[in-house]
């Protein structure tokens, strides 16, 4: 093996300096961050839709009340559906329904044998009474909290809550629309 041998020619690289390194880096770095900024769009996350059959087939089956939910609103896409007890019902089963309405709000209906104040609490989002209002021959309470209103209809057979971030009005809407079947 020899040893290499100098050309007499000065190495243009020997000059180089880091600050020409982190120079270099940041002039890839700026052209890489514009090329994000033109092309790179935030996607909204997808609704995901779920079939409630299932649910409302074992909920119908078991529940000694009846199951009550909304027909005939364009539009809305069930996001959730559960027949399960949760922690303030009392070892109640309870229905869960939530949907997503075209404007990209959100609606549940809820429904239980259970009616203590600890459920209204959890399905209100601690919400509080406000006046009553008359659907359809029945007396809804109107809860307020923070980020959603909600109507509590304390029926003979079961405590059905409608909850969601719309208004009033769309919330009286979806409770016109309940159906048994």
């Amino acid at each position: 093996m020899t040893t290499p041998q100098p050309t007499g020619r000065p190495n243009a690289r020997l000059r180089q300096s880091v600050t020409d390194m982190v120079w270099s880096m940041g002039l890839v770095l700026a052209v890489i961050a514009a090329i994000l900024l033109v092309t790179l769009r935030p996607q909204p996350d997808a609704v995901k839709v779920v079939d409630p059959t299932q649910v409302l087939i074992a909920a119908r089956a078991l529940a000694p009340f009846p199951v009550l939910v909304p027909k005939g609103l364009s539009g809305y896409q069930v996001t959730s559906a559960r027949w399960q007890e949760t922690s303030k019902s009392g070892g109640a089963l309870v229905l869960h329904l939530g949907y997503v309405t075209p404007e990209n709000q959100y609606v549940q209906l809820s429904q239980s044998i259970a009616d203590s104040g600890g459920f209204i609490a959890e399905q209100t989002a601690a919400g509080v009474a406000a006046e009553q209002v008359r659907i359809d021959a029945a007396d809804w309470q109107i809860y307020e909290a923070a980020d959603r209103i909600s109507l509590v209809l304390l029926g003979v057979e079961a405590t059905t809550v409608l909850s969601g971030t719309v208004t009033q009005k769309e919330l009286e809407r979806v409770a016109r629309s309940l159906t048994a079947n």
